[in-house]
């Protein structure tokens, strides 16, 4: 970091990420999900051998923030009136999400692989972003951190994205701008490179979202209220440490204004179905 802030980088830290750099960000990722997409087309197994992530690596009945997710979601719109329709379905939810979304994490270490195949980073949130400005203008952008990188869908970091880098106003107005973005840039690569083989189409990486779509809710419920912690500048461990801590975040009435667009969206699409 020290390297890097010489050459002019700095960290974003609890600022929310303009749409500028979510584009860069996106960007650059759909470049390493391209070559590491084309890698896997030529047989190249070596991809297939990071499939360990923070999440399936350890057992969850041990830490609460990423246990108790939906029990949380579950008291927080009891007590909205016009979101309680929503509760039947998370009290669904609540009794499969956790093994389906192990599952999709899983599935390229069980043979079940989904019809795209990437290098994901793993951790995709703005603190493992450092940008460079020149004249107060967005010159460069840099991800770092790749120590939980894993071979899957490239749902894994989108929807990690979704929930820990986008900016409310970004979750609910500029969802399908962003994902054609990443799409054209995922596939640019591949048309930069002379990739000869199948250039996956907006519709098969909406597939890929759908066939995630466990995961995306998992990550909504359970991490959410990080990503609030992170723009409300509250100390991380207090809230990855305090139930009480999170329960407090989680009234927090930005979010319950956020999820009266998104829980909508969510039935629509069929998150809450098994």
């Amino acid at each position: 970091f020290e390297d890097l802030g010489i050459e002019g980088y700095l960290p974003i830290n609890n600022r929310p990420c303009s749409l500028e750099e979510i584009k860069l960000a996106l960007k650059k990722l759909a470049k390493i999900h391209a070559i590491s997409f084309q890698m896997a087309q030529t047989d190249n197994h070596e991809l297939a051998t990071f499939d360990k992530t923070f999440i399936n690596t350890i057992d969850i009945a041990n830490f609460p923030v990423l246990r108790d997710g939906i029990k949380l979601m579950k008291e927080l719109i009891s007590d909205q009136p016009d979101l309680q329709k929503y509760l039947p379905h998370f009290e669904k939810a609540e009794l499969f999400l956790i093994p389906k979304m192990l599952d999709l994490l899983n599935a390229p270490r069980n043979g079940k692989r989904s019809g795209i195949q990437v290098l994901n980073h793993g951790d995709f949130h703005k603190k493992n972003l450092m940008v460079k400005y020149v004249d107060n203008k967005l010159a460069e952008l840099m991800l770092l951190d790749y120590q939980v990188s894993i071979f899957g869908s490239p749902a894994i970091d989108l929807y990690y994205a979704f929930t820990m880098m986008y900016t409310p106003s970004m979750r609910m107005e500029y969802v399908d701008e962003l994902l054609n973005h990443y799409v054209q840039n995922f596939q640019d690569t591949l048309h930069s490179v002379q990739y000869k083989g199948h250039i996956p189409t907006v519709n098969e990486f909406k597939a890929e979202m759908h066939d995630y779509r466990h995961w995306g809710l998992y990550l909504i419920s359970s991490l959410f209220c990080l990503s609030y912690a992170i723009m409300e500048g509250i100390e991380m461990n207090e809230i990855i440490e305090s139930e009480a801590a999170r329960r407090e975040l989680f009234a927090n009435l930005k979010i319950l204004d956020e999820l009266r667009v998104l829980l909508p969206r969510f039935l629509s699409l069929g998150y809450f179905e098994e």
